[in-house]
């Protein structure tokens, strides 16, 4: 089982290598493309998906342009003038016939590419039952609303960090396991088809975990065949057509903070990874604590400590302690040091809904193998429990915005990006907007930091 690599190629696309507000940890349906043999998992009709398409094409990247480039060569076209018998043309209107005979040729060829991608963005969107659409929806829902930053989550990141083989951690050196090569089909398939509908419009953002209980030149060792992994799966960006892709941003594991290394492996992330390299093929790297629920900065103090290549751009700090007193010292060390702030699992992935307020918690086994899996073990294990959980949703109901949307401004108006863990069953259940009245940002984080 292996991945294919007979794709159409996707258009070059601008470079964007700063984390947007919002990050989108997005999780693929478990079972996302079954065999012949496998159950068919559960989709929005054929017909209901069908009945989209219309509007999707004619409102796609590729029919505007289609659109605009006709207009355009229309209006250069009737720039040119031909000359009647026995006329010769004047020399301002040769020039002018030359400059549009000039323009004309690029965009022809500009033309073909844009038909070409609207008839391969129409094969995707007609496929069978199978057809990544749904994820699409959601996911440009959350590229609309500023999510631009896309992490792909579930098995494909969570596996590369602690995989357990006859109980004890094994170096997984980044690799992708048979099961997960099988979910990197899917995220191709959605790859191809979303840099069709929306190009330059999000940059996927790959998550290394590498053992740190190996040390940091086991990571280090690791990062260059990781990387190619990734850019095999279609993750990279071409600077420029033909170039050899780079990964734009890359969000660095390191959970536990007792072992040291961290800034090296940053360091050596940004360089060049082969010796005949000029650079390296890594534009940016954030470094994602949020493994420790401890909020330990030394990690964070050890990169900016020695500076250079090997301070992050931004550091992920788990986001159940970010507004709290557990995490203050963190959080003040990144905003000294000019380093972004992301609240790591911002929603706890999907706790922080109406859905859970006033309710008994759900049991582990219930969430297994879901976004909320991890921000449950999370609420479970801090010393407020489901209880002081409870008076966190408590207080944002009193904002009157919904509990996610409270949250997430709460994060904002802090001055930080957001992290979402979201199995893409519908868009966003938030918006950014208005900031919190002071009254309601303190009850909020006096019910966090009641919770511990």
């Amino acid at each position: 089982l292996g991945v294919s690599h007979s794709r159409t190629r996707p258009p070059t696309m601008a470079v964007k290598d700063e984390l947007s507000p919002i990050v989108v940890n997005a999780w693929l349906p478990r079972k996302p493309l079954p065999g012949e043999d496998d159950e068919v998992p559960d989709k929005k009709p054929i017909d209901q998906i069908l009945r989209g398409i219309p509007y999707r094409l004619v409102n796609s990247a590729p029919k505007k342009k289609i659109v605009e480039l006709k207009a355009a060569l229309e209006a250069e076209r009737a720039k040119i003038k031909e000359a009647g018998e026995g006329e010769e043309l004047s020399e301002e209107q040769t020039a002018t016939n030359a400059a549009a005979e000039e323009a004309i040729a690029p965009m022809e060829e500009e033309l073909a590419a844009a038909e070409q991608a609207y008839k391969d963005l129409s094969g995707n969107l007609c496929m069978d039952a199978l057809s990544t659409l749904p994820w699409i929806d959601s996911l440009m829902r959350y590229i609309d609303l500023g999510g631009s930053c896309i992490v792909p989550g579930g098995d494909i990141a969570a596996d590369d960090a602690f995989r357990s083989v006859n109980g004890n951690l094994t170096d997984v050196n980044g690799m992708l396991t048979e099961k997960q090569l099988a979910e990197s089909k899917a995220w191709e398939k959605y790859i191809t088809q979303a840099k069709l509908e929306k190009p330059g419009g999000y940059t996927i953002v790959c998550k290394f975990a590498p053992n740190p209980y190996l040390g940091a030149q086991a990571a280090i060792d690791a990062f260059p065949a990781w990387v190619e992994r990734q850019i095999t799966l279609g993750f990279g960006v071409e600077l420029e057509e033909g170039a050899d892709p780079i990964l734009p941003h890359v969000i660095l594991a390191w959970p536990d903070p007792s072992i040291p290394g961290v800034a090296e492996v940053i360091a050596a992330m940004l360089g060049p990874l082969t010796e005949d390299a000029e650079e390296g093929k890594v534009r940016a790297v954030s470094l994602d604590l949020s493994g420790d629920v401890s909020c330990d900065p030394t990690p964070l103090r050890e990169c900016l400590e020695r500076g250079g290549a090997s301070k992050p751009s931004g550091v992920v700090v788990p986001g159940i302690h970010a507004l709290a007193k557990i995490g203050e010292r963190l959080v003040a060390d990144a905003s000294r040091s000019g380093v972004a702030v992301i609240a790591g699992d911002a929603l706890l992935g999907g706790l922080v809904s109406e859905r859970y307020l006033r309710v008994p918690a759900p049991t582990l086994a219930e969430l297994k193998g879901t976004a909320a899996f991890a921000g449950s073990a999370r609420v479970l294990a801090s010393p407020g429990g489901w209880e002081g959980f409870q008076a966190t949703l408590e207080a944002l109901e009193a904002t009157g915005r919904g509990l996610a949307t409270a949250l997430v401004q709460a994060f904002a108006d802090a001055g930080m990006k957001v992290e979402i863990e979201t199995e893409l069953e519908k868009g966003p259940a938030f918006e950014i907007g208005e900031p919190l009245g002071e009254e309601h940002t303190a009850a909020i984080v006096a019910a966090m930091n009641a919770r511990g």
